[in-house]
């Protein structure tokens, strides 16, 4: 379909009326170019302008009022006294209606399943590319945009990216983690270490309480927005439980502060050793700042509610482990028992070999494979010499001399409980006994909320209720998130929760409404294994490169780092074994943002893609499924001239979903 005016140099003005607004143009222009130049924009799949000839997508359509006619506005006239809208509720269901068409036709993922699965948002498949080229730098600047602590969470996130990363369907995932680690590493001993720009100062202060993951990622981008930041903590030094529960030999010193010093060198005020409850209040600070933002770690340890749990060689995996990193553990005793299945119970089990004992056992009531601690980290405590006792509860303790007997009942799987896991089932006449010195208790951690705090609201289970699409709490500008409103969890989740945070406060700040981002749409290949056959086809098996470690028998005793990293050859070879499955066209995708606009509950139907197809040359690679007929490629080089090589450069920028693209970037 073309349009093509003929019409004299001296034609006169004339006048119509879009969306309610006169408009005056001349008769050589479409109704989209007359709306364009008067800045009202018609959504548009197939257009381009720098093209004569038009599509026929139907996107672009407008009602022709008075005239009961819907016309594509890039190939019909203007003519003189047409009354027009581009959007009502008809045009709405139609445009609609076509877009389900097509993406029920387009097959590929938007973004990579590892960014998806990633609680932070991290642009993984980017900040790997620039590993894979040698861009140390240009990585960093990419995960710092979402995640402020990577040296940390290179180190201790159990990593939900590398679970659905599509190397699945070949071999092994992307050891993802671990490159994040390599690029914080990096960037921790290079000579002027990323620090990011930050906007002109506000004005406006904001008082973070706790220093763990959720307030520092919070006053991170809160300090990159302008605003000033004091954070207050319990602690001599800040990190939370990242500093505090999480052994040396899993996460240095060293690497804590490299990442807490970008929020010193940004502006970031720390008030150390001061207690909420006890030095401040949060009523006084919701008063002498512009906003609160509590980020109260799950820092006290829950009762198992059995006999002789109080006894003093009882004690918890939080205390145990603090007091191992400040230095004042003392030897546990040679034989030591560890109650629970969390990362804190491994912690606590490999730090208590470490310390001195010569038997360390750990007893979880469920199976191995239930624990919800890391399976590497368990992995890694088993071949450190700890034993694991699964289907074991302990139901009682008592003191025998110099030691304490602990009573034992076996379990069995019963049926699932609310958490999908199979119920443990005691097992009858089946209890026994052990021995130890001392007991480590890890069964779950709650928050010590002070009552003197505000009258905000709770949930039954002691945590902070919260609007989970803004942050904010019962009260107006008090806004929390991380361990106090979700119970204990992962440092990536309470990262996750104080960058949503940050962008709400930000907003607060600002007097905008407080909303949450809109979704973008994502159109996927489907589960991690489950592409087309030809995507997978096109790659060959690589073998995934093993982060190197010290050798069991080289670690206890000490707190020596366990993992040492990836060297830089290791990394940028480990790099490229990323797929890189996120659309080359991601931000800027036609399809996906009127996907966005017209169908932002929709979600794509995965069925067999049988024709899929991939074709590469040295200029450009077209991914067949990714096209939705607009045409724009086939008027291009039509256009050109058929003796006329053609621009691939500029065939590549004009599809707007991204099917077609240089080879370049998908190696």
């Amino acid at each position: 379909m073309a349009f093509t005016n003929r019409v004299s140099p001296h034609m006169n003005n004339l006048t119509l009326t879009i969306n309610g607004i006169k408009i005056t143009t001349t008769p050589d222009k479409t109704i989209l170019q007359a709306a364009l130049s008067a800045g009202i924009t018609i959504p548009t799949l197939c257009f381009d302008k720098t093209l004569e000839s038009t599509g026929s997508c139907w996107m672009c359509i407008v009602e022709l009022k008075g005239k009961n006619r819907f016309v594509p506005s890039c190939s019909t006239a203007v003519s003189e006294g047409l009354v027009i809208e581009t959007e009502n509720s008809e045009l709405h269901a139609m445009r609609r209606q076509s877009l389900e068409r097509l993406i029920d036709e387009h097959c590929g993922d938007c973004m990579g399943p590892c960014e998806l699965s990633c609680p932070a948002g991290c642009n993984i498949p980017e900040f790997i590319a620039g590993i894979a080229s040698g861009n140390d730098d240009e990585a960093i600047r990419i995960i710092r945009e979402t995640i402020p602590l990577p040296g940390i969470l290179g180190r201790v996130c159990p990593a939900p990216c590398e679970d659905e990363c599509r190397r699945h369907g070949i071999d092994e995932p992307v050891s993802i983690c671990a490159l994040k680690r390599h690029a914080a590493d990096r960037d921790m001993q290079s000579a002027s270490p990323y620090i990011p720009e930050t906007a002109e100062k506000t004005g406006k202060h904001v008082a973070i309480v706790g220093a763990g993951p959720a307030g520092l990622t919070a006053a991170y981008y809160l300090l990159v927005q302008g605003h000033d930041v004091t954070i207050f903590d319990a602690h001599p030094e800040p990190g939370g439980m990242m500093r505090y529960g999480i052994p040396r030999f899993r996460l240095p010193e060293a690497v804590i502060e490299s990442d807490i010093e970008p929020l010193r060198r940004m502006g970031a005020d720390f008030r150390m050793n001061t207690s909420l409850g006890k030095d401040i209040s949060a009523s006084a600070l919701a008063t002498q700042y512009d906003a609160l933002f509590l980020a109260l770690g799950a820092q006290k340890a829950s009762p198992m509610g059995i006999p002789g749990e109080n006894l003093p060689e009882v004690k918890s995996g939080i205390a145990f482990l603090h007091d191992a990193a400040c230095g004042k553990a003392t030897k546990p005793g040679k034989r030591v028992l560890v109650i629970g299945g969390g990362n804190t119970a491994i912690d606590a089990a490999r730090t208590a070999l470490r310390l001195g004992a010569e038997k360390v056992t750990i007893l979880y009531r469920r199976t191995r494979e239930e624990m919800p601690a890391n399976q590497a980290e368990i992995g890694e405590a088993i071949r450190e010499g700890v034993e694991l006792q699964t289907l074991a509860a302990p139901i009682s303790i008592s003191a025998d001399g110099t030691l304490l007997d602990v009573t034992i009942q076996a379990m069995r799987p019963g049926e699932p409980d609310s958490s999908g896991r199979r119920r443990p089932v005691p097992v009858p006449d089946s209890a026994y006994t052990i021995q130890a010195e001392t007991i480590i208790t890890a069964t779950g951690q709650q928050v010590d909320y002070p009552k003197e705090a505000p009258d905000l609201k709770l949930n039954p289970d002691g945590t902070l209720a919260v609007s989970r699409d803004t942050f904010e709490s019962s009260a107006r500008g008090i806004f929390a998130g991380g361990d106090c409103v979700t119970g204990a969890d992962l440092a990536i989740r309470a990262v996750e929760q104080g960058k949503k945070a940050a962008h709400a406060i930000d907003r607060y700040l600002q007097g905008m409404r407080i909303e949450k981002p809109a979704n973008a749409f994502n159109s996927s290949y489907g589960p991690k294994d489950k592409a087309p056959a030809a995507f997978y086809a096109r790659r060959t098996p690589k073998p995934r490169i093993a982060v190197p470690e010290i050798e069991p028998e080289q670690r206890v005793p000490g707190f020596t780092e366990v993992v040492m990293g990836y060297d830089p050859v290791d990394a940028r070879t480990e790099a490229m074994r990323c797929l890189q499955c996120r659309c080359s066209a991601v931000e800027n995708c036609r399809l996906r943002e009127l996907a966005a606009r017209y169908l932002p509950d929709y979600t794509c139907r995965q069925e067999d893609h049988p024709e899929f197809g991939i074709a590469i040359t040295p200029d450009i690679l077209l991914e067949r499924e990714k096209c939705v007929d607009c045409g724009i490629c086939v008027r291009t080089i039509e256009e050109m001239g058929a003796a006329k090589t053609p621009d691939y450069r500029k065939l590549a920028a004009s599809c707007p979903t991204g099917a077609l693209s240089s080879p370049a970037e998908k190696t």
